[in-house]
């Protein structure tokens, strides 16, 4: 309640922790991380500029669960703690989680157990431009895989696998028809990524990586093999759009909502050859964007 009151008077409960730490030279922050990937480059980028601002040294962990550690993998200059009991959307505790990892509380001079970047990160958006560091020993993850380097490939991320107060996702009887005239029509051949297969899609051409890749070699194969990227609002969206690195790609977004994510942020991506092209949906219904319409903006795009 008193953080509320403070920002209807543009005073920053953040602002005023950090403030506090750097006149006790604070150094060692330890903050936690229990929620979506998106918000890596979303939320927590803006969140180590601004401790940097106030403390130009300052060390800073993450605690996280094993799936968000190559995503802060691909921030600059952080370590990475990581918990492997923690499960999204599900409270921890953290001292039983430090006990497990053998670290002190005493190692931190700031801890913030449960950070809130939406609420005091408001500056951010359309000032700063989150970068994600990509490593050149990266690109070499997707030759496992063994893809056709002749082949036009386009990644596509069917479910965002999370629930929200709103439907984000595309009805799979659209994906359907939507592979089938990707593949038959536009001669593409579609990558699904996400994390599990429990949606079947047993279609000629579409390969399927859902549970396959983890987060470096599905980025690699984007990076390295994909003309186009279809997906809906989501951390596969979040993090392609800010990798720092410059390489050719189409990305078309599906929105139900667009006041969220990477539109909400207001920012060009750090990746100058990076087109992107989102598709919101009328009445913030993402049922009401078409087949058609994808199928007819990607087939502009092969002219």
């Amino acid at each position: 309640m008193l953080d509320t009151l403070l920002y209807t008077f543009k005073i920053s409960f953040f602002d005023r922790l950090l403030k506090n730490a750097a006149k006790k030279k604070s150094t060692y922050f330890l903050i936690c991380w229990n929620r979506g990937l998106g918000d890596i480059p979303l939320g927590l980028y803006a969140l180590i500029y601004r401790i940097r601002e106030f403390i130009p040294d300052a060390k800073i962990t993450f605690l996280t669960r094993p799936d968000l550690f190559l995503g802060f993998n691909l921030l600059s200059q952080v370590k990475v703690l990581v918990d492997s009991s923690w499960k999204r959307g599900k409270p921890f505790d953290l001292k039983s989680s430090l006990a497990r990892l053998q670290k002190s509380e005493k190692s931190f001079d700031v801890i913030i157990e449960h950070p809130d970047p939406t609420r005091w990160l408001k500056w951010q958006l359309g000032r700063i431009t989150p970068k994600l560091n990509w490593l050149e020993e990266h690109d070499a993850l997707c030759e496992r895989f063994r893809l056709d380097p002749m082949q036009k490939y386009i990644a596509i991320h069917i479910q965002t696998e999370t629930k929200y107060k709103y439907e984000k996702n595309w009805p799979v009887i659209y994906w359907k028809e939507c592979l089938y005239q990707l593949f038959f029509e536009l001669k593409l051949t579609p990558i699904l990524f996400g994390f599990s297969k429990e949606i079947p899609f047993v279609q000629e051409g579409v390969v399927d990586l859902r549970g396959e890749t983890n987060l470096l070699e599905m980025l690699s194969i984007i990076k390295n093999h994909c003309c186009y990227l279809l997906t809906p609002d989501s951390g596969v969206l979040s993090m392609t759009y800010y990798l720092n690195s410059p390489f050719k790609l189409n990305v078309i977004s599906l929105w139900a909502d667009p006041k969220q994510g990477i539109l909400k942020q207001q920012v060009k991506s750090p990746n100058p050859l990076l087109q992107h092209i989102p598709i919101i949906a009328k009445h913030k219904d993402i049922c009401n964007i078409s087949v058609r319409q994808v199928i007819k903006i990607l087939g502009e795009l092969q002219k």
